[in-house]
């Protein structure tokens, strides 16, 4: 079982975020720092919403990490992603 698939574990969001770009962008890092993470937007939840190139109309993206490697990983987000966070406020998983 992976670190992923671990039910214990209590996944923390991070602010979201209003394209794929910058998710891929922030995950390959995460990956790179051995940060587990899983993307919802609300097509996985089987919601209906538009996709225009790399942009998703609608609710944003957002990255769940482990709420032991949130601290760490939200210090990584914000150094990436400076004034492209979403307005919403952090949620748990």
């Amino acid at each position: 079982m992976t670190e992923k698939d671990d039910p214990t574990h209590t996944w923390k969001a991070l602010p979201p975020l209003s394209g794929g770009v910058f998710v891929s962008m922030v995950t390959e890092v995460f990956d790179k720092e051995n940060i587990p993470n899983m993307v919802k937007t609300d097509l996985e939840a089987g919601g209906l919403g538009m996709i225009m190139g790399t942009e998703t109309l609608g609710d944003p993206w957002k990255i769940f990490v482990p709420e032991s490697e949130y601290d760490r990983a939200l210090e990584i987000f914000r150094s990436l992603m400076g004034n492209q966070e979403g307005s919403d406020s952090e949620s748990s998983a």
